[in-house]
């Protein structure tokens, strides 16, 4: 009975026992016996294809359709099966483009490591994945003299026109040191690019018009760009009719972990510019992306007129040196859109001299929000500011941002910093600058300091106080009241009137009352200044009390004393209009000055003078010298140890000015 060889047994007789079994089920030729083979098996020749019949077998998949078995081609191409050699030679272009195009929609192409050299390439269906087996790995290099994208995913204008879910991964795409677009992508969208590295293109090596929500996850862009083009474009730059031109946005890019080494003019440019459409380049992000170069010939990131709705998260920016012959300095960021919010932006600038003009340079429009911005100034101070903001921008909000030198901020920012004990807090104010604090509950200001104008001003409106306290908001020691002017300090020691500035010390101040001191205790010593009281006549200051009692001394309009010490109290007595003491001397010597009224008059009182202090006894003796115009008859009519009453002893003239001196001896 025929057998398979003993593994290990079987000396020498491996051949014979082999062919003796071969022989059951084959002929001589190798065939195989018709005995031998199931009834339901089928031969290759009986299976339909539906193939081109170009189509490599090792394409191809065997399925089932309506009880018959297919060979179809596979979803999963491999561009080796088309003809592509990938040894850095050969123009692989067309090869690569029929496995493309074979693909149909929703295909996969794979790309084996290699280094494939074409001269450009199409994605034409929608879910078409362009899947090379490492990034470095598998790579297109372009053809020196060609012009066209080196891979080009683009549709057609209208929204089902659009090139729709398709994606590349795992692959170099490399400008081989020549001007073109690398990657270019014109009315598309849902599209996503992993691991993809675009690398040498002496130009623009990304361009993408009117896209819709793509992802770009991990991609590199090392040595793209030039002195005149930035490394990655999204634009709606050109005329309508006119390529370059989009009748709907770019809207929802992504971009996650991607990084751009040693561009020139730009690592990413957003250019909506004002070609006519009223679609705004919108919904870019940026999350955890990096911008470095050694040669700068223009901003790391721009943002132009057109875009709006730019949020970026985690960058890093290294400007290491400015090109020959280019204009310096530059500003790492340059904003011209509207609804910029960035955040955890960290700029670092190199060693070379006049290098840095600004971290951020705002020129239009608004909003504008950047937090926790930060920047490494090694060698000198920004040429202007750190963050500038031109006159035409607006609502520039920027917080907690810490530069290492120089000045933070130019132009109309609204500025929040979190405090340091060893910084404090800063609130740079230009010249038009009002800082204000608002009340939530009345919605009105309860202080602005006002830097606009000859002169700033710290405001209190809405009857705001300042007060001042010794301790945790228990001991007051002053107030300034802004309802009605007043103040009062130490303690209320010392006050000021409101209406017409009367001062205090000790004492509430009385209406009428220029100023007054009174003793704190009995063992203090006090005077009160006042302006003169109404009834005096030609006098320039008397030390009063709150009775206008002069206390002290009295100085006329000419500055001579007319009173010393602590004088009496001189009131008028029913025949005149009024009776002024003159010069006082305490309660022993003075003169008065009275007037007659008008009419009718009769004998009666002149003026009782009260004494300062009162006496231990009726004075012993009280002489009146009489100075009037006339002859007054007047007399002592009463006396007592506080008092003496002057009258006269007959009818006076109305009008009549009566004047006496008087004497006393106690």
């Amino acid at each position: 009975m025929a057998r398979l060889p003993v593994p290990g047994g079987d000396s020498d007789t491996w051949a014979g026992i082999l062919n003796e079994f071969l022989r059951v089920s084959h002929n001589d030729d190798g065939t195989q016996k018709a005995d031998s083979i199931p009834k339901n098996s089928v031969g290759m020749d009986q299976i339909k294809a539906d193939d081109p019949g170009t189509q490599r077998k090792d394409s191809l998949v065997l399925m089932r359709r309506n009880g018959e078995l297919v060979w179809r081609p596979s979803s999963s191409i491999n561009v080796l099966n088309f003809g592509a050699l990938g040894d850095g030679i050969t123009d692989d272009t067309d090869a690569i483009q029929a496995a493309i195009d074979f693909a149909g929609n929703g295909g996969t192409v794979n790309i084996p490591r290699g280094t494939y050299m074409v001269r450009g390439l199409k994605v034409r269906r929608n879910g078409t994945t362009l899947a090379g087996e490492a990034r470095y790995g598998t790579r297109l290099v372009r053809i020196k003299g060609s012009t066209a994208p080196l891979l080009d995913m683009s549709g057609t204008a209208s929204m089902d026109g659009h090139l729709k879910y398709c994606s590349v991964g795992n692959i170099t795409l490399h400008g081989n040191f020549s001007p073109g677009v690398l990657l270019r992508s014109y009315y598309a969208d849902n599209c996503i690019l992993r691991d993809v590295s675009f690398a040498h293109s002496d130009g623009l090596a990304m361009d993408f018009i009117e896209v819709w929500d793509t992802r770009l996850y991990f991609c590199v862009w090392e040595n793209c760009g030039s002195h005149d083009e930035p490394a990655t474009l999204f634009r709606n730059t050109m005329p309508q009719g006119q390529f370059g031109f989009g009748d709907d946005s770019t809207n929802q890019i992504h971009f996650l972990g991607c990084r751009w080494e040693s561009f020139k003019n730009g690592a990413v440019k957003i250019d909506g510019a004002a070609n006519g459409s009223s679609r705004l380049l919108n919904g870019m992000f940026f999350v955890s992306c990096k911008m470095e170069t050694r040669l700068a010939a223009g901003s790391a990131f721009q943002i132009m007129e057109g875009s709006t709705i730019v949020f970026v998260n985690q960058l890093y920016i290294a400007i290491m040196a400015v090109e020959l012959d280019y204009v310096k300095p530059l500003d790492a960021i340059e904003d011209r859109g509207s609804h910029i919010f960035m955040t955890d932006v960290y700029v670092q600038w190199g060693f070379e001299l006049n290098m840095s003009k600004s971290l951020i340079h705002i020129w239009r429009s608004g909003p504008h929000m950047y937090y926790k911005i930060d920047a490494f100034y090694p060698l000198e101070d920004p040429v202007e500011a750190a963050i500038i903001v031109e006159p035409e921008a607006f609502e520039v909000v920027s917080s907690c941002n810490i530069i290492n030198r120089g000045k933070l901020f130019k132009g109309d920012v609204s500025n929040v910093l979190i405090a340091s004990a060893r910084k404090g807090l800063t609130l740079p104010l230009d010249a038009s600058g009002v800082l204000r604090l608002t009340s939530n509950v009345t919605n009105k200001d309860l202080f602005n300091f006002n830097n606009s104008g000859d002169r700033p001003m710290f405001q209190l409106p809405n009857n705001v106080d300042i007060v001042g306290y010794s301790d945790a908001y228990t001991t007051e020691r002053w107030r300034l009241i802004s309802s009605t002017g007043a103040a009062r300090f130490a303690s209320g020691k010392f006050q000021v009137e409101g209406t017409k500035g009367y001062v205090g010390i000790n004492v509430t101040p009385f209406v009428n009352m220029a100023m007054l001191i009174r003793p704190a205790a009995d063992t203090d010593r006090g005077v009160a200044v006042v302006r003169p009281s109404a009834a005096s006549n030609s006098r320039l200051l008397e030390f009063q009390d709150e009775q206008y009692h002069v206390q002290g001394m009295a100085f006329d309009a000419h500055g001579r004393p007319f009173a010393v010490g602590t004088p009496p109290k001189v009131t008028a007595g029913a025949q005149v209009s009024y009776a002024n003491p003159g010069v006082q001397v305490r309660d022993v010597a003075g003169n008065i000055v009275a007037a007659v009224r008008p009419s009718p008059t009769a004998p009666g009182t002149i003026a009782t003078v009260t004494f300062s202090r009162p006496f231990a006894a009726s004075p012993l003796s009280i002489t009146l010298l009489d100075n009037s115009a006339i002859n007054a008859n007047l007399y002592v009519s009463a006396r007592s140890a506080s008092s003496f009453t002057v009258s006269t002893r007959q009818a006076l003239p109305g009008g009549t000015l009566l004047a006496f001196d008087y004497q006393i001896i106690a």
